[in-house]
C-alpha cells in the first residue's frame, strides 16, 4: 500500500474516487442516496478548495498503481484539551468495496500514525457514523470512543445522524 499525495493535476481522479467510494458506503444515510452531499463535498470546486487548503492533506490509497480509496487529514484540528498544534484529524478514509479485506485499511491507519508522529502530534481523532461498521475497525486499530455528535444536514435520515468521536493517543 502506498499513500500518494493528491495534487491539482489529479483532480479528475480525485473526483471519481471520492464520489464512488462515498456512494458505495453511505447512500443508506440519505433520502436522495447522497447526491446533494456528494455534489457539495466532492465536486471539482469543493475538492479544488481542499487541495489549496494548507491545513488539509489529501491522499490516494494505492496498491500496484491502482487507486483503491482516498484519505483526508486535517493537519491542525483541536480536540477537547488538545490544541490544533497537538491534534490531527483523520477526516476521511474511504476504500472501494473491492479494496476491503486486503489489509489496506490497517496499512493506512499505520501510515496516518507515522504522519502524526512525524508532525509531533499527541493525538489522532476522527468521527464515524454510529450506524457504520467502521467503529469496530477503528477500535481494532487502538482508537477509543471519547464522545459523540450529531450530523444535522438536510436530507439525512434523522435516526442516522449520530456520530462517534474516537481518538488514539500517541
Amino acid at each position: 500500500m502506498v499513500l500518494k499525495q493528491c495534487l491539482t493535476k489529479d483532480l479528475k481522479s480525485l473526483i471519481r474516487i471520492t464520489q464512488t467510494t462515498y456512494s458505495e458506503h453511505y447512500q443508506y444515510l440519505w433520502k436522495d442516496k447522497g447526491e446533494q452531499y456528494i455534489q457539495a463535498n466532492y465536486s471539482a470546486a469543493a475538492l479544488t478548495k481542499e487541495l489549496m487548503d494548507e491545513n488539509v492533506s489529501l491522499y490516494f490509497i494505492t496498491k500496484a498503481d491502482k487507486i483503491y480509496g482516498f484519505l483526508k487529514l486535517q493537519i491542525n484540528a483541536p480536540l477537547d484539551n488538545y490544541t490544533a498544534k497537538d491534534a490531527l484529524e483523520l477526516a476521511r478514509i474511504y476504500l472501494l468495496k473491492k479494496g476491503m479485506g486486503k489489509g489496506l485499511g490497517k496499512a493506512v491507519m499505520q501510515a496516518v500514525e507515522e504522519i502524526a508522529i512525524h508532525l509531533e502530534k499527541q493525538v489522532i481523532w476522527l468521527k464515524t457514523m454510529d450506524s457504520s461498521e467502521a467503529a469496530q475497525f477503528y477500535q481494532s486499530c487502538g482508537y477509543e470512543v471519547c464522545g459523540g455528535t450529531k450530523l444535522v444536514i438536510e436530507g439525512l435520515y434523522p435516526e442516522l445522524q449520530q456520530q462517534l468521536i474516537m481518538k488514539k493517543l500517541l
